[in-house]
């Protein structure tokens, strides 16, 4: 069966080989999205890293110097539409167009429905949902037709549930199904849209498992594998979705739980 859409050229040799993609991360000053800015640029990519603290982006610039690629930080308040649209325009000048976004930033505020007020659920639908929306509008005409990559950074959450996280949920939910929205609209153009769904990963989202030792105990006896995910698990998995090892695959969502969703 042939197509008249191809990979992006030169990577066969090396699937997973990034260099000169030109990529935008958000969420790139800490945890996950520090962790993904760290592979793709080890891997020979052009980053912008987008996050609102410019001390986090410095950290990371500092882990990413002498590696193949380049790192170019963006301090930028994802929670404004006109401040994503500018930092996307920035980016697109910075690395002469766009082949890779990666939309990482996020925010929990954990609670049950009966002790969310509405502008607190509203927070975390905007941050974790709203903004990869305006992201995606942003990036879309800039992405390169036959070779973009879209990776959506949702959570173990987004496919199954859990007790007292319901805006969490809500918005992780929908990023899976925005994924998956985009994914076919933006086929025909050989643009893939997938996502991940990290579950316990060792992030300042979680607590000090060495001194909280109920969490620990909870997380050792509740994931089949017995422990946390570390960043670069999830880093990896994203590199992998973003090259052209994943080429036929689009809007799917690959869960990195330890077993948590399937146990």
């Amino acid at each position: 069966m042939s197509t008249d859409i191809t990979p992006s050229s030169g990577a066969w040799n090396d699937p997973f080989d990034l260099a000169g993609r030109r990529a935008v991360v958000t969420g790139a000053s800490r945890g996950i999205g520090q962790a993904i800015v760290v592979e793709l640029v080890r891997r020979g990519a052009r980053v912008v890293g987008a996050a609102r603290t410019e001390a986090g982006l410095k950290e990371t610039a500092d882990l990413v110097e002498g590696f193949a690629g380049t790192f170019v930080p963006y301090a930028v308040d994802l929670r404004s539409p006109e401040s994503i649209e500018s930092c996307v325009t920035s980016a697109v000048e910075t690395l002469g167009g766009l082949d890779i976004l990666v939309n990482n930033a996020g925010y929990d505020f954990m609670g049950r429905l009966e002790s969310i007020d509405l502008s607190e659920f509203q927070q975390v639908i905007e941050l974790n949902l709203q903004t990869i929306f305006i992201m995606l509008k942003a990036a879309g005409p800039h992405l390169k037709d036959g070779g973009g990559s879209v990776v959506n950074v949702s959570s173990v959450l987004g496919v199954i549930a859990a007790r007292d996280d319901a805006a969490y949920i809500a918005a992780k939910h929908g990023v899976i199904g925005l994924t998956k929205a985009v994914a076919l609209e933006w086929a025909r153009k050989g643009v893939r849209v997938n996502a991940v769904a990290p579950g316990y990963v060792e992030t300042a989202m979680l607590p000090d498992l060495s001194v909280d030792v109920d969490t620990a105990k909870y997380i050792s006896r509740t994931v089949p594998l017995g422990r946390v995910g570390q960043p670069e698990e999830v880093a990896n998995a994203v590199v992998f979705l973003a090259s052209d090892a994943s080429s036929y695959i689009s809007g799917e969502t690959i869960v990195i739980d330890g077993a948590i969703s399937v146990s």
